[in-house]
């Protein structure tokens, strides 16, 4: 930076509330003693690029928010006591922990350290940041999170706790404990095969728990109480037989499944949870869907799309509310009898080896769309052996 840099900047902000600098060369670090030059007029700082080895906050700055978009070679981040930060988000960097300074910016409610090196999460370390909401550390190398410690046990204020893309393998929820305001917990894309919960707990505001894209082949969750949670995502993984899920889960709406290794699916599962609306299983291995008991369910939407059923038995389950039922990509013959008891219903059979003569019945849901069963202009080959038209611009694809 040339000698009058620092007062050409001071006027470009006193003229504009926002100010870009393509490239910035300074004779000391860009953070530290640098930083606190322009704290007076700059409320957000925005690194694109940051070459330097450490960044640095100084005592009492004042700025509320620091972007650090790429850093590869920032190895240390070192705060002075702050009563202002609120937001501080780093990528693409070397750090290899949470910043030990971290307990010094006592007002940081956002914090987010992404695709850098981070191995371990102490949540001692997060102990003395009590307006801290929001903690996302996507994209590290995590391979293990430390429970808080200490008698008795701080609280943390965390309400999203956001870690996909690590490498954890074993997971004990029970550490959680810690954290009573948690909303939102994201372990997607991880390494998990172990997920347990080795002791009795309540997280009493969990609203959405995310453990999809792992290795797990079981998953038994009855030592957790969540009066709250709505949305339960679980797939893909390597799941046999339907999870163990606490009872009751009196907010559940939103239940998703899909890419498992399930084979049979029995209605009566969902009985506890009465206020589920919305199932998601598909692309698992079901051949049989039933209901093994009579059983009242609240699902408005039920996507089983990509499995290997054969037989749908809606025999002694009600779904007065459903609107869509979704089997595309199954090996059903016969359109199931759903518009008996559920005449608004849409339902999907796309590449399904349903029968000519068994959809003949239902052109009229066919051409309203209504039933969708591999609809093709009249001008195009079906790949099928057969079909009917059905208007003056569509055919159904089916089989003799």
């Amino acid at each position: 930076m040339t000698t009058d840099g620092g007062a050409k900047l001071r006027k470009a902000f006193e003229a504009a509330k926002q100010v870009s600098i393509g490239k910035m060369i300074v004779s000391i670090s860009p953070s530290g003693p640098f930083l606190q030059r322009f704290t007076s007029f700059v409320d957000l700082v925005w690194f694109g690029s940051y070459r330097e080895a450490a960044f640095q906050v100084p005592d009492g700055n004042t700025i509320s928010e620091i972007i650090i978009g790429y850093a590869p070679g920032m190895r240390a981040f070192i705060a002075g006591s702050n009563t202002h930060l609120e937001s501080l988000d780093i990528s693409k960097c070397s750090l290899d922990r949470v910043p030990q300074t971290l307990p010094k910016m006592t007002k940081l409610k956002y914090l987010s350290i992404t695709q850098c090196k981070i191995t371990v999460l102490r949540l001692n370390m997060l102990a003395d940041n009590q307006y801290l909401k929001n903690l996302d550390l996507s994209y590290n190398q995590i391979q293990q999170l430390l429970p808080v410690t200490g008698r008795p046990a701080r609280m943390l204020s965390i309400e999203t706790l956001t870690l996909p893309g690590n490498l954890l393998q074993n997971l004990d929820l029970a550490l959680f404990v810690a954290m009573p305001q948690l909303l939102n917990l994201n372990v997607l894309k991880n390494l998990i095969v172990s997920l347990d919960v080795s002791a009795p707990i309540a997280l009493p505001n969990l609203s959405g728990l995310y453990l999809g894209y792992n290795k797990l082949v079981s998953l038994d969750l009855r030592n957790l109480t969540l009066p709250k949670l709505e949305t339960f995502s679980f797939g893909p993984n390597a799941l046999t037989r339907m999870p163990i899920l606490p009872r009751p889960l009196p907010k559940l709406n939103y239940l998703s499944l899909s890419a498992n290794n399930l084979t049979q699916l029995d209605m009566t599962y969902f009985r506890p949870y009465p206020n589920l609306q919305k199932i998601y299983i598909t692309s698992n291995q079901i051949t049989t869907v039933r209901a093994s008991s009579p059983v009242r369910l609240q699902v408005d939407y039920l996507e089983l799309s990509n499995n290997k059923i054969t037989t749908f038995n809606i025999t002694g389950w009600d779904m007065p509310n459903i609107t869509l039922l979704n089997l595309d990509g199954n090996q059903l013959s016969v359109v199931p009898s759903v518009f008996e008891r559920y005449p608004k219903v849409y339902l999907f059979m796309n590449r399904n080896p349903v029968l000519c003569d068994a959809l003949l019945p239902f052109k009229d849901r066919l051409k309203n769309y209504q039933l969708l069963k591999d609809p093709w202009p009249l001008s195009k080959a079906c790949t099928t052996i057969s079909s009917f038209t059905v208007d003056e611009t569509m055919k159904i694809c089916c089989d003799q």
